[in-house]
């Protein structure tokens, strides 16, 4: 009996120790994450091609990097760099890159800082539209029934792009909302651009606007930032250069924070549950995040009457870019 219940022992004993592993694997460890601003320069085929790093971190002890291409907008990881890697000031590399994509979006957005409603980039001087979820934190589950008849209403095979604006603790409740987001970008559904929208997202009824959402007196940004930034990297999502405010609320000193760290704050000038009407240019937000119906159902309505044309929708980064390029770094080494 004593031997069985020895052999019982070292069973669990090693039952946990795989178990432990399983989950270490599963959840890989970022350690070490910080801002992080230089050029980085590789050649190939006697082509030479520019990126802005913007963030270092260790993943599983080995160092790796974000990047933006800044001329295409996208971002990705670095790993084994071949090429020079100059570290600079932001400001310094921005001024350097001051004819590309990037640069002259940043400039752009630094101009509409002073606004405590809707700063950042609003509207596009385009033909097209650009639709943007919010994952704000929520009990209920993600409302799959809406993204799936928006999706249907696209008559062709191309994916539908849209805008994912996350938060992190979106992320840690609803883990199985977010596995079927991502299943319908590799399935070619979606073409997803993910966007920061904090860490806690904070929200009191109690309190007014100027106390609210990332105005409350003991906001870290540093932490709704990069926390955040962590927690998408760790869920397998490559951050992308937008950031959109909670609630869309800021002040010129936070908003002008968050573009520090290289981010573009990203607006909405139709947001469909507040009366707001697109046009040409817009940049449409509802939350499918199961509080918010009255958006979902109105843009579902718009998109079926045509007021929405829904293959006309695109996706942010590339209404942005003039080049076809595309990063070759980006090409290789997209995931962690």
């Amino acid at each position: 009996m004593k031997q069985q219940t020895f052999k019982g022992s070292i069973f669990l004993i090693m039952a946990m120790i795989l178990f432990t592993v399983t989950i270490a694997q599963a959840y890989p460890k970022i350690t070490a994450y910080m801002p992080y601003y230089a050029l980085y320069t590789e050649s190939q085929q006697n082509k030479t091609t520019c990126y802005i790093i913007i963030r270092k971190f260790k993943y599983n002890s080995t160092q790796v990097y974000l990047y933006i291409h800044p001329d295409t907008l996208q971002t990705g990881i670095l790993k084994n760099p071949q090429g020079t890697i100059q570290q600079n000031s932001l400001n310094n590399i921005i001024r350097q890159c001051a004819d590309t994509q990037y640069a002259k979006l940043y400039q752009k957005a630094l101009q509409k800082s002073k606004r405590m409603f809707n700063a950042g980039i609003t509207h596009v001087d385009t033909n097209g539209m650009f639709v943007s979820f919010d994952l704000c934190p929520s009990k209920r589950p993600i409302d799959s029934d809406f993204i799936e008849k928006f999706i249907a209403l696209k008559k062709t095979s191309t994916p539908l792009p849209v805008i994912i604006c996350i938060s992190g603790k979106w992320m840690l409740t609803h883990p199985e909302d977010l596995q079927w987001l991502q299943s319908l970008a590799s399935n070619g559904k979606l073409d997803i651009t993910w966007a920061n929208h904090s860490f806690t997202h904070f929200y009191s009824r109690k309190l007014p606007v100027r106390k609210n959402f990332m105005l409350k007196e003991d906001t870290n940004v540093a932490r709704e930032v990069f926390q955040n930034e962590i927690c998408m990297l760790e869920h397998d999502i490559i951050p992308s250069v937008f950031f959109r405010f909670p609630g869309l609320v800021s002040n010129q000193k936070i908003y002008e924070k968050v573009m520090g760290y290289g981010l573009i704050p990203l607006g909405a000038d139709a947001w469909l549950a507040k009366g707001k009407k697109p046009v040409a240019g817009s940049i449409i937000l509802v939350h499918p995040n199961g509080n918010e119906k009255k958006g979902t159902s109105l843009l579902l309505q718009l998109a079926r009457c045509g007021t929405i044309n829904i293959n006309t929708i695109v996706s942010l980064t590339k209404a942005y870019t003039n080049t076809q390029q595309t990063a070759l770094i980006h090409k290789k080494q997209v995931k962690l």
